[in-house]
């Protein structure tokens, strides 16, 4: 896992540079958060995550049809 802050396609800030974004814990389930999910607005364990934008990448096939 990234130690900085990345921009780009997957924009994140890691518990390794935790910031007022990110207090420890994932914002959907009680579990330890890996980081700060952009696209949430967030933090978020991995299989949150994972789970996340799984149903991002749902949501836009469907809008797409």
């Amino acid at each position: 896992m990234p130690t900085k802050a990345t921009a780009g396609l997957k924009p994140c800030a890691t518990t390794g540079e935790p910031s007022g974004n990110n207090d420890g814990g994932c914002g959907l389930c009680p579990a330890s958060a890996d980081g700060y999910d952009a696209a949430y607005g967030g933090a978020l364990c991995a299989e949150c995550a994972d789970a996340f934008g799984a149903l991002q990448s749902d949501l836009r096939e469907v809008r797409d049809e």
